[in-house]
């Protein structure tokens, strides 16, 4: 596995503003002290394609809440999406208290297609 870059205060700061302070993800606000830095590309698909060669560039980290983070943990974002995609069909699966929840009217669900904050951004219709 590739040594854990040592992030200088003016890269975090860089990779914070990148989404203005919020998950590049779900666009949950975070503090900088929140916020962990993300490899979009994985660490592992890094490795295994060329040795780490681009892994630390800045292009590569966006900023993340814990939750969204690992959660993502080594997937690519098009892995991410589709897990984050699936949860519904695997809370109806797998949770009795979602079901019930859903019967009695307290969760709607729905399933739609995921979009994440930074694509919003880029697209100009980010709140």
């Amino acid at each position: 596995m590739a040594d854990r870059k040592k992030w200088t205060s003016a890269e975090r700061e860089a990779v914070y503003q990148k989404t203005g302070g919020r998950c590049a993800y779900c666009g949950q606000e975070i503090t900088r002290q929140e916020m962990q830095l993300d490899h979009v590309k994985p660490v592992k698909l890094y490795e295994e394609l060329d040795g780490g060669a681009g892994l630390n560039d800045l292009e590569n980290i966006l900023p993340a809440c814990r939750s969204c983070n690992h959660y993502k943990h080594t997937f690519t974002l098009e892995k991410f999406r589709a897990a984050l995609e699936r949860m519904p069909a695997v809370l109806e699966r797998d949770s009795v208290t979602y079901r019930n929840a859903v019967r009695f009217g307290l969760v709607q669900p729905t399933p739609h297609k995921v979009r994440f904050y930074f694509e919003t951004m880029k697209a100009g219709d980010g709140t």
